[in-house]
């Protein structure tokens, strides 16, 4: 056993090897595209360069003082001198070693104390976290400027406690975002695999837990080294940095300060080089967030009045209870949905199966709330997405959850894609608005959406236009589109019905593929109940607006409980004896407005009675029928 737990580590740190060696070539790949971030990158590189080479860059010593007292820019001088006739170029040069040094140092510090602090807390969770939590709540109360000047003050003035100083004022917010990300990264799957192995804590929290925090951990330390640089040289200015005659672009600041009104240049000189610098530290914090696909913190969903706390149900991902839908039609409103109920777990596919015209379509643009506005509306009911209530959403907040937590593929993708724009514009489009990525970082993702779907040279089919692209090569794009955000939830409708056999089964295997590999729930519409044989879990057969039957594929397929699903399955191609003719439903589907009183299935219905039109129907253990107990329907296998 021991010999097997450790070939399986050895295989694990290989995979996790290449894995990392992989992604860090994407993000270089990335970055190099995005140009303010290079160029943010050279401006660094340059000044650091000047930092490490100022003996040999600088045209004097620092501290070497001159009879030249505030001399403006001349040709011995190139950017003057300052009160002590020091050359003010030689202390800008110099003054970059101890302002770089100083931000490095304040983040390495605030990451060094906040990343080991922040895991235990996330972590762990219960009284750990709490008291950890609470600490750090108590570390805001306290100003962070008096509580820096307070640590210089007791301590002397000195580079390392101006690293101190600042570094345990950066730590607290340090602590919440890392915390927050592992709340989130402790709960899936793969780390209760790891639990279930034997890993010990430690040893998940590092290995699998830390990579999974390191993308928004970058880009705060991107960011944090200009905070951390521009709070050094306020600390300097209000005379608590290093003293002098040490070169500091905070301590250059505060003397031209003084002099300001006779030698009012003098203060752009430091100034500029701290603008440049925290302009790079920007410029590549940005770089480093569009090549990491992230535009930070998802913005906040909003609920409605009803709405409960997002994860408060362990019932399903989705969740619909008795879903009433109408359309207006003259002066009044026609109800084609009603009572319906669904629930939809995780990694699962609900197929909704039917004639046209059953209400299947208008169930799946509700659940993504794409009903028109003035003349469809959710009259009664509740749809649910991860406890949050979708119904009466502010359309901000709805806005937020398509595309990113729910997407849509649509029937025909001749129609659905724009003709005007190429096909990676349009899937580029979707991480732009949701991600907030940059123009290069998105139609990066674009290409490796369409690579993901199994598109031939995805880097050139990005730029061809709807119409130079075949039928499947279509579907797959809409497909690319649709998953580009790794949503929760799929809601295909019909992606099937205009593909050549062939075609369709290559795209149900690719949807069935996809489903698995990022853990979606899928509500897949058909009409036809050979593709709902192929892709489904469970079945739920809609017929005039209700659900009439809802069972798992298998039980639905072998003992079909409602006539309908019964007179569905014997219209299948396979279920026909050779040499007859296939058998059909006679009639068609109601009208809306012209729905039986009882069950609306009976004027179509083989074995109706007077019972069945009496009266409403009620929905009674997975189906719509008063005479379920009594019929023998046949299926098929």
């Amino acid at each position: 056993m021991t010999a097997i737990l450790n070939e399986a580590e050895r295989i694990g740190e290989v995979n996790a090897t290449a894995a990392a060696t992989s992604s860090w070539r994407l993000l270089a790949r990335r970055f190099r595209r995005h140009r303010p971030g290079m160029v943010g990158l050279i401006l660094l590189l340059v000044i650091v360069a000047m930092a490490v080479f100022a003996p040999l860059l600088a045209p004097y010593p620092p501290n070497e003082q001159s009879d030249l007292i505030n001399t403006p820019p001349s040709a011995e001088h190139w950017l003057g001198t300052d009160d002590l006739g020091r050359d003010l170029l030689s202390r800008v040069i110099f003054g970059a070693r101890n302002s770089l040094v100083t931000s490095a140092g304040i983040v390495a510090l605030a990451v060094a104390v906040a990343l080991p602090v922040a895991l235990l807390a996330g972590y762990r969770g219960g009284r750990t976290d709490a008291v950890i939590m609470r600490l750090t709540d108590a570390a805001f109360a306290f100003p962070p400027l008096v509580v820096a000047l307070a640590i210089v003050s007791l301590r002397g003035n000195s580079t390392v406690n101006v690293i101190l100083a600042i570094g345990l004022v950066f730590i607290p917010s340090l602590v919440r975002l890392i915390r927050g990300q592992v709340l989130a990264v402790r709960e899936e799957t793969y780390i209760e695999a790891a639990r279930s192995v034997g890993a010990p804590s430690a040893r998940i929290a590092v290995r699998h837990v830390l990579p999974n925090v390191a993308s928004p951990l970058i880009i705060q330390v991107a960011v944090s080294l200009g905070f951390a640089l521009l709070a050094a040289a306020g600390l300097a200015f209000l005379g608590a940095g290093p003293p002098p005659p040490t070169a500091t672009w905070g301590g250059m600041l505060k003397r031209s300060f003084d002099i300001v009104l006779d030698v009012p240049w003098q203060i752009f000189v430091p100034g500029t080089a701290i603008t440049l610098t925290v302009l790079a530290y920007n410029l590549i914090g940005d770089g480093v967030r569009d090549a990491l696909g992230r535009s930070g913190p998802a913005p906040p969903v909003p609920s409605s009045r009803s709405a409960p706390v997002a994860g408060d149900t362990d019932e399903g991902l989705v969740e619909v209870r008795d879903l009433a839908i109408e359309f207006a039609r003259g002066d009044h409103w026609v109800r084609v949905v009603e009572g319906v109920d669904l629930t939809l777990p995780a990694g699962r596919t609900l197929a909704l199966v039917g004639e046209s015209g059953c209400g299947k379509t208008v169930t799946a643009l509700a659940l993504m709330g794409l009903l028109p506005r003035r003349t469809g509306r959710v009259a009664s009911g509740s749809i649910r997405f991860d406890g949050l209530e979708l119904v009466d959403l502010p359309p901000g907040a709805l806005r937020a959850v398509r595309g990113r937590a729910m997407a849509m593929i649509f029937q025909e993708p001749d129609t659905s894609l724009n003709p005007a724009f190429t096909v990676g514009d349009q899937i580029a489009e979707m991480v732009r608005v949701h991600q907030g990525a940059g123009r290069r970082a998105a139609m990066l993702a674009a290409i490796e959406a369409l690579e993901r779907v199994d598109i031939p040279d995805p880097a050139a089919r990005s730029r061809n236009y709807p119409h130079e692209l075949s039928g499947g090569m279509r579907q797959r794009a809409m497909i690319a589109m649709a998953l580009v955000c790794s949503p929760r939830v799929l809601l295909a409708d019909e992606p099937t019905t205009a593909l050549d056999v062939t075609i369709q089964a290559q795209i149900l295997e690719l949807l069935a593929s996809l489903r698995d590999e990022l853990g979606m729930a899928m509500v897949f519409v058909t009409h036809d109940l050979g593709v709902v044989a192929e892709i489904a879990d469970e079945v739920a057969v809609m017929y005039a607006g209700q659900i009439v039957e809802q069972a798992g594929v298998d039980e639905l397929f072998a003992r079909p409980r409602h006539p309908y699903t019964e007179a569905l399955i014997r219209a299948l191609p396979q279920s026909a004896t050779p040499g007859e003719r296939l058998a059909t439903i006679p009639g068609q589907v109601p009208d809306p407005a012209a729905w039986p009183a009882g069950c609306h299935f009976a004027d179509r219905c083989a074995h109706a009675e007077d019972r069945c039109r009496s009266g409403p129907v009620e929905l009674t253990d997975g189906v719509r029928c008063l005479r379920a107990d009594e019929l023998q329907l046949e299926g098929t296998t």
